[in-house]
């Protein structure tokens, strides 16, 4: 507003200037010598008449009356007409005054226009800026609207997916009382029922560590008939070729029939599964949400980026969506690698985004429930980078994102890798530990010097061994080739040599 104010005050400062310019070039030139002449009689009447009561009255009527007016005449015309009266005027009747000759200086032919150009621009400015201020109250209030409508939308969606859960505990409250009355009425004691609680929390917790292990094993059974498939591919690729009648050696015969890319990518598979007993590739061919820690400069970008590159070409699993502030920016060298399908950048982008995943992983879940859909759904890739600062950015879509990849990326079949400074709880939404801490693989990477990212890394929680026990910040290293350029360039013709 100050700043309108002070072009406003501009503006007229410089037209009315202009103008008064203008008025002054545009007066008469006197090329000659001008004198300016009043007649002034003196009064005759020295003592008091009717008309007046005194002489100054008598002056002062006079003055009035002729005086008062000037008149400018050429300086020779006015000497001629003195020199050719019969009868003088005194001298004293005359109050002269020589005007010099004078000329407009051609200064004022720039300065007119450029005090007008002047006022018209600074006001021009006042309007953009009035201009640019109502276009940003009108996206505001769009902006606003849009937010009251995913707030009631949200609402509305996270009642249905805890409406399960609030019948539970209507059932376990119901369930306590009708324990507590029995306790009262003596039909069992204190003690007997302490034991039933304790029994069914030991049964809760073998259960869950039960569906764990089924989880496990799942994935094991999955990496072995991906091996199987790979390898039985190969066998019937060089039976073919043999009834073909092709005379090359086995080995030519084999990578020949082989396509480059799946070399490649069971080259990286081996050596991710060699590496320090393939923990990372049990990370990388997990459905489980995973999300990286660590301090800036700690490399959580890169080694995201890895990940996605490597569930790419070795699993087939292309990236859907990319969000990050700065992913044509500052990240843009680990990004550029990925190929994504989509990308959200600005505020209005990634809360647009978010609210978009959420309603696409319902329609995936819906259309993996219809059996004829079922085995059209291919998995996906969803990347966030720095969710702390979004969630306070963008707020309600943030949260309602993180709540329901907690629950719905599994069933919808959406690897999603996550980027966060720390693993405090202001870093997420509210009322989401308990689920945190079991439904989420959390790894936190380390820098010695806030620049060079250390091999070192931390399996904090959610990655289990082959037992079924979770590690807990269990301490391992990343192989030295692992970044996205390296990755990249072993599907693009630069081999990595992973013996060396």
């Amino acid at each position: 507003m100050k700043t309108q104010s002070l072009l406003k005050v501009g503006a007229g400062t410089a037209l009315l200037l202009g103008l008064a310019s203008a008025y002054y070039y545009g007066q008469t030139p006197r090329p000659y010598q001008f004198t300016e002449v009043r007649f002034c009689p003196v009064t005759a009447n020295k003592r008091t008449i009717k008309y007046y009561d005194n002489p100054e009255e008598s002056q002062s009527a006079l003055n009035n009356k002729y005086c008062r007016f000037k008149y400018r005449l050429l300086t020779e015309v006015w000497k001629s007409r003195q020199f050719n009266d019969v009868v003088s005027l005194p001298e004293s009747a005359f109050i002269t005054k020589e005007l010099a000759p004078s000329d407009n200086p051609s200064l004022w032919l720039l300065v007119a226009p450029a005090l007008a150009w002047m006022g018209y621009y600074c006001w021009a400015a006042k309007d953009e800026i009035d201009n640019d201020e109502s276009f940003k109250r009108l996206e505001d209030f769009k902006t606003t609207i849009k937010r009251q409508g995913l707030v009631t939308r949200t609402k509305r969606d996270l009642q249905s997916h805890e409406s399960e859960r609030i019948k539970d505990k209507h059932k376990k409250d119901i369930d306590r009382r009708a324990d507590n009355q029995l306790v009262e009425s003596g039909y069992i004691s204190l003690d007997e029922l302490r034991i039933q609680y304790q029994r069914q929390a030991e049964l809760e917790d073998l259960q869950f560590h039960n569906t764990k292990k089924q989880f496990a094993v799942a994935d094991s059974v999955a990496d072995k008939t991906v091996a199987e498939n790979f390898r039985d591919k190969a066998k019937a690729d060089q039976e073919r070729s043999k009834i073909e009648g092709k005379t090359k050696d086995v080995s030519a015969d084999s990578n020949s029939n082989q396509s480059v890319d799946q070399q490649r990518a069971t080259e990286l598979i081996q050596a991710l599964k060699a590496h320090e007993d393939g923990w990372l590739w049990k990370i990388i061919d997990n459905l489980t949400p995973l999300w990286l820690i660590g301090r800036q400069g700690s490399g959580k970008t890169y080694t995201s980026a890895a990940i996605a590159i490597v569930r790419k070409h070795c699993l087939g699993i292309p990236i859907y969506y990319l969000i990050d502030r700065h992913a044509t920016g500052d990240n843009s060298k680990a990004w550029r690698y990925l190929e994504t399908q989509n990308i959200a950048e600005s505020e209005l982008e990634i809360g647009t985004a978010l609210d978009g995943l959420c309603e696409h992983w319902l329609l995936r879940i819906k259309g993996k429930n219809d059996h004829e859909q079922s085995t059209t759904i291919t998995p996906e890739q969803v990347l966030i980078d720095e969710y702390t600062n979004l969630k306070s950015l963008i707020g309600e879509p943030a949260e309602k994102f993180y709540k329901l990849h907690l629950t719905d990326t599994r069933k919808a079949k959406v690897y999603v890798t996550g980027i966060t400074h720390n693993d405090t709880n202001s870093s997420y939404p509210e009322k989401t530990q308990a689920m945190r801490e079991s439904g989420t693989i959390l790894i936190q990477k380390f820098s010695a010097n806030g620049k060079t990212p250390l091999p070192r890394v931390k399996i904090v929680r959610g990655l289990l061994d082959d037992n079924g026990e979770e590690l807990k910040d269990a301490e391992r290293t990343l192989p030295s080739w692992f970044n996205p350029e390296d990755i990249y360039n072993h599907f693009k013709g630069k081999p990595i040599s992973f013996d060396a």
